[in-house]
């Protein structure tokens, strides 16, 4: 029974995969403006956990680590969704279910130097009040266009 629901599971996220975004033009650089094809990817993982926020055209900050405070980019997010083996997503291994959403209020916004939301993935510890606050800081000085350098 759970092999029938493991395969049903991998059906329905491949399909859905299959209508989101071209994986080659996900994750090209590190530039914290989402091109057309990653806002459609995020639009439909966090399709549910979004509710009205719309990923096209925004300004995405990105940490990740055991407990999410790492500093992370665009193309180390994406380059762990594709699969080493064809180059294609594989939304079983990180998707949205093992990413935090935190969207931005417009104070955190102002604070944040033009971010309007940030993606916290593999972290053990939800980012809530201090901690989420101590994200959107360590974003602020950056310029949302340029992207920022990776330390990992």
């Amino acid at each position: 029974m759970k092999a029938l629901l493991y395969l049903v599971l991998m059906l329905c996220a491949g399909a859905l995969f299959g209508q989101t975004s071209e994986s080659s033009k996900c994750g090209l650089d590190d530039k914290a403006t989402l091109n057309d094809f990653e806002a459609k990817y995020f639009n439909e993982v966090f399709q549910k956990r979004r509710k009205e926020f719309d990923f096209t055209g925004k300004n995405v900050g990105y940490f990740s680590g055991t407990s999410g405070n790492s500093k992370s980019t665009k193309s180390y997010y994406f380059r762990y969704l594709k699969n080493g083996n064809n180059g294609d997503m594989d939304v079983h291994r990180w998707n949205a279910g093992g990413t935090q959403l935190l969207v931005l209020t417009e104070q955190e916004k102002q604070i944040s130097g033009g971010y309007d939301v940030i993606l916290v993935s593999w972290s053990k510890l939800l980012k809530t009040g201090k901690t989420r606050a101590k994200l959107v800081k360590k974003l602020r000085g950056k310029l949302p266009n340029n992207g920022y350098n990776s330390l990992l």
